[in-house]
């Protein structure tokens, strides 16, 4: 019986619209094969605030559902925002916690930044605005683009992004972030594993430099790859493969599901084609080791 996959996912822990426990209860709703096991990871942006509840909810489905606490963490390779993802974390890690506040502080000035950015471009928006009622919560680029969308600056969250806060637009503002290196550390030190995702994602790099950043992260101990993913056709599969081949990485895949902030993406499915196979998981669950609660 096959078992579906789906090791990317944002919740509002980060910049998803659906909560923790929505997101299994969705899982479990969207699944042709109710009775078939199911494999979750929850790897919002620089935050584990979402994982103690993703755990609570999951042991409901114990029998059927093995999830797994994660973080995708945004890093700085020579000016390109890269993204590791870290599976079966230890979420009271101190040095882990600590560099993700920081993180998430960055981000947070960052915000202030974009938002005076918006006022000298005519838009009427503060802090107050876009503050989510819950504290945990971490504020994001989508929560400014929601708000614009709300008081009809913009037709679409996409426009948002297009028009003012994607790279690139007036106002974009970069953030402070770890480098690769610095974020791979940390995820072994939490006693999880490190992988690459979306490495077709980034547009800046070219295939040489795709394979140099896959190199160099190997040599700083990345344990996979994503080599699954919404958006990937079968030669861009193919290649992630083969870099993870030449350098002996594990496969990984997932979704990059957000809810309704990303409404063309669906747990699972990504946008209609792609399916993480059964035949990643022993390896990959190997190197899990122990499942953290």
């Amino acid at each position: 019986m096959k078992t579906q996959i789906d090791l990317h996912m944002h919740s509002t822990a980060s910049d998803g619209t659906l909560t923790p426990s929505q997101i299994i209860t969705t899982a479990f709703s969207e699944m042709k094969n109710k009775k078939g096991p199911v494999v979750l990871a929850l790897t919002d942006h620089d935050t584990v605030a979402g994982i103690p509840e993703f755990m609570k909810e999951a042991k409901k489905h114990e029998h059927q559902l093995t999830a797994i606490p994660g973080v995708e963490i945004s890093t700085d390779y020579h000016g390109v925002e890269i993204h590791i993802l870290g599976y079966n974390i230890d979420i009271t890690n101190e040095e882990l916690l600590n560099s993700l506040k920081i993180c998430r502080e960055s981000r947070d000035g960052r915000n202030e930044k974009i938002i005076q950015k918006l006022n000298e471009q005519g838009i009427e928006i503060t802090m107050e605005d876009i503050r989510p009622a819950d504290p945990n919560e971490t504020i994001a680029r989508p929560h400014i683009a929601k708000y614009l969308l709300k008081k009809n600056y913009v037709s679409s969250v996409k426009e948002a992004f297009d028009k003012y806060l994607a790279e690139g637009r007036c106002c974009y503002v970069e953030r402070i972030m770890p480098t690769p290196e610095e974020a791979i550390s940390l995820i072994h030190k939490s006693g999880g594993i490190a992988v690459l995702a979306h490495l077709m994602y980034y547009k800046k790099l070219n295939a040489d430099q795709k394979s140099e950043l896959v190199f160099a992260l190997k040599e700083a101990g990345l344990d996979g790859i994503e080599a699954y993913y919404n958006s990937y056709d079968e030669i861009e599969e193919d290649y992630v493969k083969s870099l993870a081949t030449r350098h002996a990485l594990l496969l990984t895949g997932g979704t990059d599901f957000h809810g309704e902030n990303k409404p063309h993406i669906s747990l699972f499915k990504g946008q209609g084609h792609m399916e993480v196979p059964d035949a990643i998981l022993p390896a990959f669950m190997e190197a899990l080791g122990p499942m953290k609660k």
